[in-house]
Formats: C-alpha cells, sequence, structure tokens
C-alpha cells in the first residue's frame, strides 16, 4: 500500500519505509513467500500476509507476471506438484529481483 500523503514513503504490512529500507522490505516479502513454500506441501499457504507480499512486490518488479504464477501454484491440488510449481517461481521470482 501507498501512502498519499509522502511519494517516497511506502506503507507496507502497517508500517513505513524511505528509500533506505526498500530493499529490507523486498527481503521480508520474499522471507514470506519462502515460508509459505516450504509449507504449500502440507498445509493451505495462502494467506492475508501472503497475498500482501505478492502485491507489495508486483508493484516493484518489471516481471509481475512471477506473482500471479505463484498465486495460481499454490492453488494446485495436488502437494508435490503445488511444492515444486512453487518453488520454481520463486526461484524465477528472485531472479528478477536479483541485480545484474
Amino acid at each position: 500500500m501507498f501512502s498519499s500523503s509522502d511519494i517516497d514513503k511506502v506503507a507496507y504490512f502497517g508500517h513505513s519505509a524511505d528509500g533506505t529500507s526498500h530493499q529490507r522490505l523486498i527481503r521480508d516479502a520474499v522471507s514470506i513467500l519462502n515460508d509459505a513454500i516450504l509449507r504449500c506441501a502440507n498445509e493451505d499457504a495462502r494467506s492475508e500476509e501472503v497475498s500482501q507480499a505478492l502485491r507489495f512486490l508486483e508493484r516493484h518488479m518489471t516481471r509481475p507476471e512471477h506473482c500471479t504464477r505463484l498465486r495460481q501454484n499454490l492453488e494446485i491440488r495436488d502437494p508435490v506438484l503445488r511444492a515444486m510449481a512453487a518453488r520454481e517461481t520463486l526461484a524465477a521470482l528472485m531472479r528478477t529481483l536479483s541485480p545484474n
């Protein structure tokens, strides 16, 4: 979520951050997704926290389709296929976030 009163600040999980902590917010979002993927073979990992992390990353990525694909992966019925697909998509998502 973006704060309308301060264009350089980003509201994320109830906190505001300036540009200097932007990378930390990205790491936090990726960490939330990684935790969800570790659990997704055994439980439904689709939570509001995961949704917020995906929405945040979509706004800051050159390839937001990875977030869409990860949402779809978490809906796969077969737990083994769900975990495999989600891990592959997260790896692709992280590659797009990494500096070249």
